[in-house]
């Protein structure tokens, strides 16, 4: 027995029947659409969905708890003690079938799981920088990539640094981080510390002079102004220790461009500059600082620059300061000494004694205030007032020397020679290659007629100084008239290498060695006169006379010749070559320079006497 269908389950059937037949209707509607029979468009569709084209279209990363998308070609930079895990590869493909990592050198499947990178690196070491590559497969085609790139912070590197304790491997260390961390300078900075506390001045400098340029060619700063300066000043440091002083001057330059306040730069350099001879560089520089100094040392600036006034040769300026340094300390002798010389220097004698008794006056036991006075009156010839400052200096100290000097100088000026005499030999004993004195004394013996002692002291002044003109010339004078002879020629022939163009030398040896038939050496030493004095008749005579006393007539016809060019019109000399060029058979030679003779003295009876008979021997000759 069926149960009754009810009116309900027949409304259903007919909503079925009417979808149906519309569902019929439109599948035959797009049958006809898409070109009807023959047509693979659903086969194509139903490939499509079953096998898609491969598109990568992100990655899902957990980075230390966070989720990060990496699309294609993004680059992921990470620590290397962060942790990564792989959360979600986004494809085309369905359910990821065929879907694949791979990493060269890395193992990116590990990812799956939370992982610390370090643990996945070469030796676990995290000092370098490592960039993977990670490839996102379809089967065996790369379909997408992402990059990862591990590397540690400068911290890190500069931490490490710290803890190793030989500088050698700190150094190479610090070298090893620079190339991984390319363009971080503080790693760079951090090496020129370590290189400058080695003591490895130029290499610490080479490193921070490329900082420092690097700087000034970016348009923006790497490292703040005060860490400039800071690296300028160990530039600076470094140059000093190099002995680089031109490079050391122009860092301290830059750095009061910058800094202009700084005091203990600007003083540094005022310093170097004094130091190094540039003198009116560090006059400015300490007239910069003056203003800011304390009044104990403004004093001691401006007498610095006082001194150094002096030095360049500006003594009107140099009193100036001298002066101004005077008006707050007045208890300084040198000060008043300085001020009393230039005074002195500029003739204003007056003021230059009044300074310094000043100076004498803090100064009671000062010998050298005594002597500058001593010295200052003897210039205006107040010879009374000297002798009595230099008196004073002998009492304490009867033996000095500069007070014996300025004593014998004071006697000199008064005319006591025996006083000066007693004060020279007193001076003697105590610096006996006093050369100024030893002549003194020579002097005055031989103008006291004590011959045999003012030989004794210019005998011992040439074995002092062999080539004091002076002693020599003094022996010489004295041995002539003893007519000792060899000991005059002796000074004779030092006096002609000592003074080659002194002629009176050369007479005096000519006259002595034609005495004694030395023609050689007679010949010798005029040659020498000759060449030193090459426009000298006289000593053109004397070599010719040698050279003929030895038979050596054709260096003496030469050297006729020679002094011809001279004194072309002596007819004396003209007689003599035309004498020895006949008596050498030079006939025609002679007969011309006769005929010069007569052309020059018609009336000379021993050329016309010559002139025939050598006329009529060439005539015969001629037949």
């Amino acid at each position: 027995m069926f149960k009754e269908e009810t009116p309900r389950w027949k409304n259903r059937r007919k909503i079925r029947a009417i979808f149906l037949v519309i569902a019929l209707f439109l599948f035959a509607f797009l049958y006809i659409l898409i070109g009807g029979p023959g047509s693979n468009y659903f086969k194509v569709s139903l490939k499509r969905l079953l096998y898609p084209v491969p598109v990568f279209n992100h990655l899902i990363i957990e980075h230390n708890g966070v989720k990060k998308r990496l699309i294609p070609g993004q680059t992921l930079h990470i620590h290397p003690h962060d942790s990564l895990k792989i959360v979600k590869i986004d494809t085309s493909i369905p359910f990821n079938r065929g879907i694949r990592l791979f990493s060269e050198s890395f193992d990116v499947n590990a990812l799956n799981k939370k992982r610390v990178i370090a643990k996945l690196l070469p030796g676990q070491d995290i000092f370098h920088l490592y960039t993977y590559t990670i490839k996102v497969k379809h089967r065996i085609d790369s379909i997408g990539k992402v990059c990862l790139v591990i590397s540690p912070s400068v911290e890190d590197w500069l931490k490490k640094a710290d803890k190793i304790i030989d500088p050698k491997k700190r150094t190479v260390f610090l070298n090893m981080a620079i190339k991984e961390k390319v363009g971080d300078l503080r790693l760079n900075i951090r090496l020129a510390d370590e290189y400058l506390a080695q003591k490895r001045w130029k290499e610490g400098a080479k490193i921070i002079e490329d900082i420092i340029k690097e700087r000034e060619d970016l348009p923006a700063p790497i490292i703040s102004g005060q860490a400039s300066l800071g690296l300028m000043k160990k530039l600076a440091d470094s140059y000093e220790r190099l002995r680089q002083y031109s490079k050391v001057i122009d860092t301290l330059k830059k750095i009061l461009l910058a800094s202009p306040e700084d005091l203990e730069i600007r003083l540094r350099l005022a310093e170097l500059l004094e130091k190094k001879g540039r003198l009116k560089e560090a006059i400015k520089e300490y007239a910069i600082i003056l203003p800011r100094l304390t009044e104990d040392e403004k004093i001691v600036c401006m007498k610095n620059i006082g001194y150094l006034l002096f030095q360049t040769g500006q003594k009107k300026k140099a009193l100036k300061w001298y002066l101004k340094a005077a008006k707050y300390d007045k208890k300084d002798p040198n000060l008043y000494y300085n001020i009393g010389s230039i005074y002195d220097d500029l003739k204003r004698h007056e003021l230059a004694e009044k300074y310094l008794y000043l100076a004498l006056e803090l100064k009671k036991d000062d010998i050298g205030g005594r002597l500058r006075l001593g010295q200052s009156f003897l210039k205006k010839g107040k010879l009374k007032e000297a002798k009595r400052y230099v008196k004073e200096i002998l009492k304490g100290n009867p033996n000095h020397l500069e007070a014996l000097i300025l004593l014998a100088a004071i006697a000199e000026k008064e005319g006591d020679k025996k006083a000066l005499m007693s004060l020279y030999e007193k001076i003697l004993s105590h610096d006996s290659k006093n050369t100024i004195i030893l002549f003194n004394l020579g002097v005055l013996e031989t103008e006291e007629g004590n011959v045999k002692k003012a030989l004794h002291y210019f005998e011992r002044l040439v074995k002092v100084d062999p080539k004091d003109i002076q002693a020599r010339e003094a022996l010489f004078d004295t041995y002539q008239r003893q007519k000792r002879d060899n000991l005059a020629f002796n000074q004779a022939v030092v006096l002609i290498k000592l003074v080659p163009r002194k002629i009176s030398y050369y007479r005096y040896t000519f006259k002595y060695l034609i005495e004694m038939d030395k023609f050689e050496q007679l010949a010798d030493y005029m040659l020498r006169g000759v060449k030193a004095n090459p426009k000298n008749f006289e000593l053109r005579q004397y070599l010719i006379l040698s050279y003929l006393k030895q038979k050596k007539n054709e260096l003496a016809i030469k050297e006729m010749e020679k002094a011809l060019k001279l004194k072309p019109n002596d007819t004396t000399l003209l007689h003599q070559l035309a004498k020895v060029k006949e008596e050498a058979g030079y006939l025609g030679p002679a007969l011309q320079l006769y005929k010069k003779i007569l052309d020059i003295s018609p009336g000379d009876e021993k050329a016309e006497a010559a002139y025939l008979r050598l006329r009529l021997k060439t005539l015969r000759k001629g037949k």
